[in-house]
């Protein structure tokens, strides 16, 4: 098990997006919007998709991660890295779907200019991928760990009508994922990013959490979303320990 990490640093958003294949109104620039819906996605008309990322500077990179996704539990992946046009990195296997995230985390940082990332899930049911937001970037660890007071649940839209003998009829409309992510042992050393992350979350900026990056499936209990910050506190006096609990809903 390994610390928990926090992905703030989206390169998909500094970089140039490419692809050899995308549909009509739904191209690959769509990664770029914040918004997780289908309607504003990246779809490969097929079963299989390249995207290259091309960085204006070398810059650290270690989580590969597509979410809000169509991917099935069998889609595959292959992850180039390339640095001054020299491969620095690659990967290829099983994605790790899981709640329509697709996660990969390399086992550390590499430095890397270019990215190229191909997806193949053959069985799809649909015929096509939708793939609305994605992250590549580096993960942010704290020196120790979250609480274990933090939390994860759902939040639902639902539209509920009663009949007269008081049957309901309760009629959802969206399911978002949600984290209370509490910590108190954060050290002074890492004000400075944690203040970065509030804002921005607060610009709308979404932000990857993933509890253990060490799991077999990170992708199952990841999340990616709008995060919101509250006080930032000094509850253990003299000790180097700082607490704080983030809030972050799934985008939808």
């Amino acid at each position: 098990m390994e610390n928990c990490g926090f992905g703030y640093q989206n390169r998909v958003l500094d970089g140039v997006l490419s692809t050899d294949v995308q549909a009509d109104q739904l191209p690959v620039g769509n990664l770029t919007i914040p918004q997780g819906s289908a309607a504003v996605a990246w779809r490969v008309p097929g079963t299989t998709g390249t995207l290259t990322l091309t960085l204006p500077m070398s810059a650290p990179l270690r989580v590969f991660s597509f979410h809000r996704t169509n991917l099935t539990d069998v889609a595959q992946g292959t992850i180039t890295i390339r640095n001054a046009g020299t491969i620095v990195h690659e990967w290829t296997g099983l994605f790790g779907v899981s709640n329509g995230q697709a996660l990969y985390i390399a086992p550390q940082a590499v430095t890397g200019d270019t990215v190229t990332i191909t997806l193949h899930d053959a069985s799809n049911p649909d015929g096509f991928l939708s793939l609305p937001l994605a992250y590549v970037g580096p993960l942010w660890q704290p020196v120790r760990n979250f609480s274990t007071d933090s939390t994860a649940g759902f939040a639902s839209g639902v539209d509920e009508a009663t009949a007269l003998s008081g049957a309901e009829y309760p009629q959802a409309r969206w399911i978002q994922r949600k984290a209370s992510i509490a910590h108190q042992s954060y050290g002074t050393a890492e004000v400075q990013t944690l203040r970065e992350i509030c804002r921005l979350g607060t610009m709308g900026r979404n932000i990857l959490f993933v509890p253990d990056p060490a799991s077999d499936v990170p992708a199952q209990d990841a999340l990616f979303g709008r995060l919101s910050g509250g006080d930032l506190s000094n509850p253990f006096g003299p000790a180097d320990r700082r607490a704080l609990t983030f809030t972050l809903t799934e985008r939808l």
